[in-house]
């Protein structure tokens, strides 16, 4: 094995150990994208790089964004709006909405819905090779409340900033059009407000 190729699996093996907090069946998965992800790479000049080194001597980036990650998902599922927003970074940009604007709109969906369930599955973390503290996290999101339900692709970009991990942005694609139409049809035309 070349000496980039290792490189690749060692770095591979380190994200998926560290992606063991969020259960044996996402550890499994997360590892045979991983494995796929290298294999796809080791043709390229400049491989992608699956987890940095770390931050800060002993600290697991992938772990603690990780961590960051679920975080957000129980506060926004609790409807916990103070500690939601504090996941975003002041420099937070999505869809063309900043920080200010973006949780403004979610703080008026809060307002308007008794529930709301979030589930993430096929998590993929990877560093951005010229801004270490940086990492990127695609997943999809399963969102269902009384208003409406859908299944997205979502990626987002975390940031460490102030010893923590923050959201920085984020784009999202709906993976089926009927889920796209049922969620319009709940929540009226501009759809379910994620």
């Amino acid at each position: 094995m070349s000496g980039g190729r290792a490189a690749r699996w060692r770095a591979a093996r380190s994200m998926a150990l560290g992606m063991n907090l969020l259960g044996p069946e996402l550890a499994a998965l997360t590892v045979a994208l991983t494995v796929a992800l290298v294999l796809a790479t080791s043709a390229v000049a400049q491989p992608i790089v699956v987890a940095p080194s770390p931050i800060a001597a002993g600290k697991d980036p992938v772990r603690q964004a990780s961590e960051a990650l679920m975080q957000w998902r129980r506060d926004w599922e609790n409807r916990d709006f103070e500690r939601f927003s504090a996941h975003y970074a002041e420099a937070y940009q999505s869809t063309g909405l900043d920080r200010v604007t973006y949780l403004e709109r979610k703080r008026g969906i809060f307002e308007k819905r008794p529930w709301q369930r979030i589930r993430i599955s096929e998590v993929l973390w990877v560093a951005e090779q010229e801004t270490p503290d940086a990492l990127s996290v695609r997943f999809i999101q399963e969102y269902d409340s009384p208003q409406g339900s859908d299944r997205s692709r979502k990626e987002q970009r975390w940031i460490r900033a102030n010893q923590r991990w923050q959201l920085a942005g984020e784009t999202e694609v709906i993976l089926s059009e009927a889920d796209a139409s049922r969620a319009r049809a709940k929540s009226g035309a501009g759809g379910i407000g994620k």
